[in-house]
């Protein structure tokens, strides 16, 4: 085994073998296919991977994986049968040991294509020994660029904690550099359960993430009952990647791996990405340049409705209005396979998506992932036709719409009568009228009341008996029917208080003197 004098293992005899000793491309497919690396590319390509794969396994110490990969270099007949590779072991010996540095590149280089396309992902779980092929679920608000490091396994754990090390430097991995002046450039941690097909996004039930010993805040369960609403986990922010040789230490703190309803057992994989995130403003962009549905397509499709015999079509009322922001709408769109007119903004609806995404309308909870948004004309044609002030717009089954007017309530609804029923009957005491007022509001004040004291003959104003010659309009007695029956006529006439206006007769007199002008008695 190679190794430098402080023990540690040395990379660099079997980089220059990988370089210099002249192997074919099949033999470097081979050896990149055994490593669960990608085998697609020209040869300087194959060769890099293999490089970068031992130096990683020489710099994290790991002996067995080091060990298996310099004799897969140095012999490839294992991989190979018939073939002749005893050139290979006479260079090697050729050549003494020297320091060599070159870049990086990924490996596992995974590209998403327009209008989310689906990209997969393959990958090796980290000393595990074996292979494992995961693809991950696209997403219009990134496209991976490059993995960086290796997989990380993370092993069953169903009472205890366990914890995950990855470590990240910027001069092993040359992208890292633009992620410091590309602010669309961002690292972040994946995670994903082993099974078959594309993934979703998915941390253990209890996890955590640190980088470099402050955690990181984010959301690593997503939308609860709602597989798939889990977003990647951004740590651009927490990374110290300005000076190249800094280490950045990633870890996930985990435990339950499976939930309490009962789940099967699975083990998660961690991977690192340097992603490219697609901006919201510039979806939107691409929705107004995309798919539309035609004016005259809704139009014929009410039509339609119109003359089935089987349903009674009606004015309907059309809110101008997205239903996620309550605000008017600005880009209108809906899915595709969505059969109603009522539309929701675009904008709100992506930023929706970004934080939890669940793909679904919002109106008939259908299905409506990104690819099938379009933009709906007919809606889009009404409000490039009406004000800001206007929100709501009557359609007719043949498609003609027009303002909505908003229709009075009536006095009466749901069965009960309305406050301004609540009128008072007012009599006449000459009898010869009876008139229907409206009772006086609770606010106006006691002074507009006609006052009588308790107890005292009536003024001179007080209306006179029939007989009267008086022109005068007489004071009308108001009578409330609303009142309980049970109340008197009358309210109770109680005594006058007897005042004391002096000493009774044959009591003595106490003398007082009288004040002073402070008001104190005089001493």
């Amino acid at each position: 085994m190679a190794s430098t004098p402080g023990g540690q293992l040395d990379p660099e005899p079997y980089v220059r073998i990988v370089k210099n000793s002249g192997m074919l491309n099949r033999t470097l497919q081979a050896i990149c296919i055994n490593e669960g690396m990608n085998k697609n590319g020209v040869k300087a390509e194959l060769q890099q991977r293999i490089i970068d794969r031992i130096r990683s396994h020489a710099r994290t110490g790991d002996v067995t994986m080091f060990n298996r990969l310099k004799a897969l270099i140095e012999n490839p007949n294992s991989l190979q049968p018939g073939h002749n590779t005893s050139q290979y072991s006479s260079n090697a010996n050729s050549m003494s040991p020297a320091a060599m540095n070159s870049p990086s590149i990924n490996f596992g280089y995974v590209r998403n294509g327009e209008f989310n396309m689906p990209g997969g992902v393959n990958f090796r779980a980290g000393g595990a020994g074996g292979h494992h092929n995961i693809e991950f679920k696209s997403s219009p608000f990134y496209t991976i660029q490059q993995q960086l490091g290796e997989t990380e396994e993370c092993q069953v754990m169903t009472a205890h904690r366990q914890t995950v090390r990855m470590r990240l430097r910027a001069s092993d991995h040359p992208i890292l550099s633009r992620v410091v002046n590309e602010p669309t450039l961002r690292v972040m941690v994946f995670c994903a359960t082993e099974g078959q097909g594309r993934h979703d996004i998915a941390f253990p039930h209890q996890s955590e993430i640190k980088v470099n010993g402050g955690e990181v805040k984010a959301n690593l369960r997503g939308l609860k009952n709602k597989p798939g609403s889990t977003r990647p986990v951004d740590i651009t922010k927490e990374l110290r990647l300005k000076i190249p040789i800094y280490t950045n230490n990633i870890e996930m703190t985990y435990a339950l791996t499976t939930k309490a309803s009962g789940d099967p057992i699975r083990k998660f994989y961690l991977i690192l990405y340097a992603v490219k995130i697609v901006p919201v403003t510039d979806l939107v962009k691409r929705l107004e340049n995309g798919r539309r549905i035609t004016k005259e397509a809704v139009i014929s499709d009410m039509v339609s409705k119109s003359r089935d015999a089987d349903i009674v079509t009606t004015a309907t009322v059309l809110s101008l209005k997205c239903p996620l922001s309550t605000l008017r709408m600005d880009l209108p769109c809906r899915s595709i396979a969505c059969r109603h007119v009522q539309c929701f903004d675009a904008t709100s609806y992506l930023q929706l998506q970004e934080q939890g995404p669940t793909w679904l309308c919002p109106i008939c909870n259908n299905s409506a992932p990104f690819d099938n948004l379009a933009v709906d004309e007919y809606v889009k044609d009404i409000l490039n036709n009406t004000s800001r002030s206007v929100d709501q717009v009557t359609i007719q089954p043949d498609g003609k719409w027009e303002l909505h007017t908003k229709i009075e309530p009536s006095r009466k609804s749901n069965g009960y009568a309305s406050s301004d029923d609540d009128d008072l009957v007012e009599i006449t005491e000459s009898g010869d009228s009876v008139k229907v007022s409206t009772p006086r509001p609770y606010s106006t004040p006691l002074g507009s009341m006609p006052q009588r004291s308790y107890g005292q003959a009536p003024s001179s104003t007080a209306p006179r008996g029939s007989g009267s010659t008086s022109t005068k309009r007489p004071i009308a007695a108001v009578i409330d029917l609303t009142s309980s029956g049970d109340e008197d006529d009358q309210p109770l006439v109680r005594a006058p208080k007897r005042q004391y206006s002096g000493y009774a007769e044959g009591s003595p007199k106490v003398y007082r003197p009288a004040p002073t002008a402070n008001g104190y008695p005089r001493p």
